[in-house]
């Protein structure tokens, strides 16, 4: 069997994950490990099982086609990634916390 991918959309890193860790680490940098890393495990998870989310259905097309998943220790943040064709892998596009509109930004971030 082959290795799954995971494709992580660059600015996943440069804007989602610098913005959580920047304002969890204000409060608790050992907290904002905790859920850096459960959001990397969670990653893990979804690039061998690409059907793991549940299908978002936006009110934006930007996100047509997209899958959601919550990390499961902190559910309040969520993974959103498009799987790669024939279940080889993902492309994650958005991290964010529940409370942000994930329409709202992803019309101002357009990832594919």
């Amino acid at each position: 069997m082959s290795e799954s991918v995971l494709d992580i959309h660059p600015d996943v890193l440069a804007v989602d994950i610098q913005e959580i860790a920047n304002y969890l680490a204000q409060d608790n940098e050992m907290a904002a490990d905790r859920v850096l890393a459960e959001i990397d495990a969670t990653y893990d998870v979804i690039a061998r099982n690409p059907g793991a989310g549940t299908e978002y259905s936006p009110l934006r097309r930007v996100l047509k086609g997209i899958r959601m998943i919550t990390v499961t220790a902190y559910p309040n943040y969520l993974i959103y990634y498009f799987p790669l064709p024939e279940n080889t892998g993902v492309r994650i596009l958005y991290v964010l916390h529940a409370a942000r509109g994930a329409g709202t930004f992803a019309k101002e971030h357009r990832r594919q």
